[in-house]
C-alpha cells in the first residue's frame, strides 16, 4: 500500500510522519528541532533515513508550513528555513503528488476527521452546524488562524491567512496598560504579541511592570511558576492570555458567522485545559455589546489530538491522490 510523507513545519519544531493512503493516524512520528538543521531538506533527509519506508514507496508529500505558501519563495514566519515548490518537487521526484499547505490550512483539513474524543468543549454550548463555516486558531510559537468551509464532496475549503497579525484591541484599563507597555517595544502590537509563547512572556512582563517589578520569565518558567502556585503574576498573566484569546475569537466570529464552531489548537491551550475552563475566556468572547446574542451561541472546542496538523495533512493526501 502506498504511503504519504506528511510534515508539520513550525517555527520551533518540524514534525514528520508517514501515513497509509486513506488512513489518518500518523505513524512513525518524529519531532525534530528546526534549529538543529540548516534547512528543510537536511531535516527531511534525516527523517527518511530513520523511517521504514523508502522514498520510492512514497506516493504523496503534504507539507504544512508556518507561513504563507502562495509566494515564489516560501519563508517561515518564525523560522529561517526557506525553499520553493520546485525545489520540493525536484527533491522527491516528478512522480510524487506534492501539496504545500499553510499550517492552519492543515488544521482546518483535520476537522473532517476529528471525533468527539479528540475535543473538549469550552462553555455551555456544543451544538454545531456541520455545514456551517468554522474557525481554527492556535497559539504556539506564533498565532495561527484559518477559516474552514465544509464541502459535501472533496476536501474542506480552507481560507488561510495571517490572522495572527491583526491589530490587538483592548477593553479595559489593565489591557490598555499592557498594550501601552508593549508599544514601547513594538510600534504596532498584533494579536500574536500576546497570544503565543512569546506573548505569554510579554503579558507577564507587562503585568509585573504594572506592579513596579522589572521581570521577564520565559514561557517554561511561567509554566513552572503556575505549577508551584507561588507566583500570583503568573496566574494573572495566564488568565489575561485567555481573555485576549476570547476577545480575538469573538472578533473572528463577528467577521464570519461560524456556526460550525471554533476549534482551538496549538501548543499552549491544551496544556492548560482546567485553567481555560475556569477563566474569563467565554465572557471575553461574548462581550460584543449589541452583538452578544449573535456571538454567544457559537461553540468553542479545544483540540486535544497530539498532531492535528499531521492528521489534516493525511486527510488532504487522500483527496490529493483520489483526484490524481
Amino acid at each position: 500500500m502506498s504511503h504519504a510523507l506528511i510534515a508539520d513545519l513550525g517555527g520551533t519544531n518540524a514534525r514528520f510522519a508517514l501515513v497509509r493512503i486513506h488512513e489518518f493516524d500518523p505513524q512513525e512520528v518524529s519531532v525534530l528541532s528546526c534549529k538543529d538543521y540548516e534547512n528543510f531538506f537536511d531535516a527531511v533527509a534525516a527523517y527518511i533515513d530513520s523511517c521504514s519506508v523508502d522514498i520510492e514507496n512514497i506516493s504523496a508529500v503534504v507539507l504544512a508550513i508556518a507561513g504563507p505558501v502562495n509566494q515564489p519563495v516560501i519563508r517561515f514566519s518564525n523560522n529561517p528555513w526557506q525553499f520553493t515548490r520546485q525545489e520540493v518537487e525536484s527533491y522527491f521526484g516528478e512522480n510524487k503528488a506534492v501539496a504545500l499547505l499553510n499550517d492552519f490550512d492543515a488544521v482546518g483539513q483535520c476537522l473532517e476527521i476529528l471525533t468527539p474524543k479528540d475535543m473538549v468543549v469550552i462553555g455551555d454550548n456544543a451544538e454545531v452546524d456541520p455545514k456551517g463555516a468554522a474557525w481554527v486558531i492556535g497559539a504556539g510559537t506564533g498565532l495561527g488562524v484559518a477559516c474552514v468551509v465544509p464541502q459535501n464532496h472533496g476536501p474542506n475549503i480552507v481560507l488561510p491567512g495571517e490572522g495572527g497579525h491583526v491589530d490587538l484591541a483592548t477593553c479595559n484599563e489593565l489591557e490598555d496598560d499592557i498594550l501601552r507597555f508593549l508599544r514601547t517595544r513594538h510600534k504596532r502590537v498584533s494579536a500574536e504579541r500576546v497570544l503565543s509563547g512569546m506573548g505569554l512572556e510579554n503579558i507577564y512582563e507587562a503585568m509585573a511592570f504594572r506592579e513596579g517589578i522589572e521581570l521577564r520569565l520565559t514561557a517554561p518558567e511561567i509554566g513552572d511558576a503556575l505549577k508551584s502556585g507561588t507566583d500570583p503574576i503568573a496566574k494573572a498573566a495566564l488568565e489575561q492570555f485567555f481573555v485576549f484569546l476570547g476577545r480575538v475569537i469573538g472578533d473572528l466570529v463577528l467577521s464570519v458567522e461560524s456556526r460550525g464552531g471554533v476549534y482551538i489548537a496549538g501548543g499552549i491551550v491544551p496544556r492548560y485545559l482546567n485553567e481555560i475552563q475556569e477563566s474569563g475566556f467565554r465572557n471575553a468572547m461574548q462581550e460584543k455589546g449589541r452583538m452578544k446574542d449573535f456571538v454567544s451561541p457559537i461553540p468553542t472546542f479545544v483540540v486535544m489530538s497530539e498532531y492535528p496538523g499531521l492528521m489534516g495533512c493525511a486527510c488532504y493526501a487522500s483527496h490529493l491522490l483520489s483526484k490524481a
